[in-house]
Formats: structure tokens, C-alpha cells, sequence
């Protein structure tokens, strides 16, 4: 008995997860092309939810000029070939830049 319940959860608790990462990823794929150039911080986390890192520019690609700061969203169901949607930041906090980045 004890062991199905402990299979029951762990079904349930990755059914949960798949549904959240679907979600996430559908999300972050139909709002990405919404952000634009001149659009504030505040509008980029309304749009694409809280960044997966932040910090400064040139983590992932080479950088535009003036990046001052970069939000990097990864793809939940890009395991084996990591996805990201990188958004960059000039020292006002406006959007300079966004890409979309595929791991080779």
C-alpha cells in the first residue's frame, strides 16, 4: 500500500510539472515577439514572467552596444538542446536587444 501511494504522488507531481513546463514554454514562445525595442523592464517580466537569470550582458551571444544588463529565459523542455530567449537592457532599463538562442 505504501508503495503505491508513493508511486501515486511521484505520477502526480510529474504531471504537474510537465503541465507547468508546457505552460511556461507555450508562454514564453506566443510572448517573446511582443517585446520591443524601447519597452521597459517592468513590461518584459509582465510579458514573459520572471527571468530564469539576470545579470550582466554577453552570458549566452555577443552583446549589442550599450547593454548594461540581460535577462536570460530558458525553455523547460529543452533538455538536450537548451533553449533560451535573451532580452537586453540599456542603463535607463529600456529593451535594447532580444534573441532567441539555440545551443549547437
Amino acid at each position: 500500500m505504501g508503495t503505491r501511494i508513493v508511486f501515486l504522488g511521484l505520477a502526480v507531481l510529474s504531471g504537474l510539472w510537465l503541465a507547468w513546463a508546457y505552460h511556461h514554454d507555450k508562454t514564453l514562445r506566443e510572448s517573446s515577439p511582443q517585446v520591443q525595442i524601447g519597452d521597459p523592464n517592468e513590461v518584459v517580466r509582465d510579458l514573459l514572467g520572471e527571468p530564469t537569470s539576470e545579470g550582466g550582458c554577453g552570458s549566452l551571444t555577443a552583446v549589442p552596444n550599450g547593454c548594461s544588463r540581460e535577462y536570460v529565459y530558458r525553455y523547460a523542455f529543452s533538455v538536450f538542446r537548451p533553449e533560451y530567449e535573451v532580452v537586453w537592457f540599456d542603463n535607463s532599463g529600456k529593451v535594447i536587444g532580444e534573441t532567441r538562442v539555440v545551443a549547437p
